[in-house]
């Protein structure tokens, strides 16, 4: 079977599918980087990890991170902040999706996790919602009781599309004194 492994513990025909995009863009005033595009194929392996427990796919998603991370130095930071589910989320899921993936590499590089950044609000899922409602669903959904001054913080996700839950996130951080952000996802709707 290893033979048949290209990259990524995927196939070369899947890896084939991936579209890698490498897109840099300004999320109000903070880089975010997403490595792929979200194509149907992308789609379908996060729905597969996400939706139908499909855990072992949070190794393929960590290597991707951790690859591109170290590559365009995107851990030089004193937090990483994988974006939090709720609790009836994490309930209903079985699993942390985020936590799950950023695991696999934290004991490899130099931040520690800003465990005291959470979800405190259970949100309707945000691709169920049209880009206003989205926007609604986020506000005051997060909460934070640490002083950032000083300091920076990486906020790692799945995807980005509308940019809201990446958007909430850095206002608390912002709110902490925060002294910069980036954002790294693993695949965006948009091409830059």
């Amino acid at each position: 079977m290893d033979e048949y492994i290209y990259k990524y513990g995927l196939c070369r025909d899947c890896y084939d599918k991936l579209d890698y995009v490498d897109n840099n863009f300004l999320l109000g005033d903070y880089n975010c980087y997403a490595i792929y595009f979200y194509n149907e194929f992308f789609k379908r392996l996060i729905g597969l990890y996400k939706f139908e427990r499909k855990t072992e796919y949070s190794r393929i998603f960590s290597k991707m991170i951790y690859d591109y991370g170290i590559e365009k130095k995107l851990f030089d930071v004193d937090y990483i902040l994988p974006a939090p589910s709720s609790n009836k989320t994490l309930i209903h899921r079985g699993f942390d999706h985020i936590r799950m993936i950023t695991d696999d590499f934290i004991g490899k590089i130099s931040p520690v996790y800003l465990d005291e950044f959470k979800k405190v609000k259970d949100t309707k899922a945000q691709h169920d919602l049209g880009k206003e409602d989205r926007a609604k669903n986020l506000t005051d959904a997060f909460s934070l009781d640490k002083n950032l001054e000083g300091k920076s913080v990486l906020i790692i996700d799945d995807l980005i599309t509308t940019g809201n839950t990446s958007l909430e996130m850095i206002k608390v951080l912002e709110e902490a004194n925060v002294k910069e952000v980036k954002i790294l996802v693993l695949a965006s709707e948009r091409r830059v």
